[in-house]
């Protein structure tokens, strides 16, 4: 807001009186209205970013694995922080796709996968968030999806998930493991890469390389291992990747 100062102290300092009722002067009016706009959006600042005081969204490659057939395609996961510290992570209208011989894309659509109010940790500037409980997943709102499975499987059951993320301001890795009993399904999602630079987090050790921690490491059946053997292919980070 822009205030003359010559017009603020030129205002009467007595308003005037008529039928026993006060009446301020125009310009006096003029200038409260402008302290009630500054005042209006300075409160509406502040209600925001206590709202959100932090949302970032990223979009990185996302490596979906299904009883051993892999799937790659993109994907945007969206972090928020409240006030109160906690973390809110969401991955909307989840779908998974494949792009058939002849060019096809089929998708099949999964739902909104919201994982709400998490406790993080942060350590050098990397942020991690873990979950294992049980997730109700919401039908998404894409036009193009007439159904989800989501929620069709979270009307039985809400749908065991573990989760891992790691992030910073500008990348997220992120982990989700499913294991669908009832559908004999065993689902392993791999978004982005580690935010810690310069590391793969595997070292040589014998004939074998070991991981140590911050990447998982999938054989080509989509199962979790933490020894692999040399001249051989495995998934690290959500990408085929040969050991040497």
């Amino acid at each position: 807001a822009y205030f003359d100062l010559e017009m603020m102290f030129s205002i009467p300092k007595i308003p005037f009186l008529a039928n026993n009722f006060i009446i301020l002067h125009p310009e006096t009016i003029r200038y409260k209205k402008l302290i009630g706009m500054k005042t209006f959006f300075t409160l509406f600042g502040v209600l925001f970013s206590v709202l959100n005081v932090m949302a970032n969204d990223y979009t990185d490659r996302l490596t979906v694995t299904v009883n051993g057939e892999v799937l790659e395609q993109q994907a945007t996961i969206n972090i928020t922080q409240g006030e109160d510290g906690k973390y809110t992570l969401s991955l909307y209208n989840f779908c998974l796709e494949e792009t058939e011989a002849d060019g096809t894309l089929t998708r099949v659509g999964v739902g909104n996968i919201v994982l709400a109010d998490r406790e993080g940790t942060t350590t050098d500037g990397i942020t991690s968030i873990n979950y294992n409980d049980g997730l109700i997943i919401t039908a998404g709102d894409d036009p193009g999806i007439d159904m989800w499975m989501g929620p069709m499987i979270s009307e039985v059951a809400p749908v065991p998930i573990e989760m891992v993320a790691r992030f910073n301001d500008k990348q997220l890795y992120c982990e989700i493991h499913i294991n669908l009993e009832m559908l004999s399904q065993v689902i392993d999602v791999v978004f982005g890469v580690e935010p810690t630079p310069g590391t793969d987090g595997i070292k040589v050790m014998g004939d074998t390389k070991v991981t140590q921690g911050a990447p998982s490491v999938f054989d080509l059946q989509g199962r979790r291992t933490d020894t692999v053997r040399r001249n051989s292919l495995y998934i690290v980070n959500g990408k085929k990747t040969m050991i040497r």
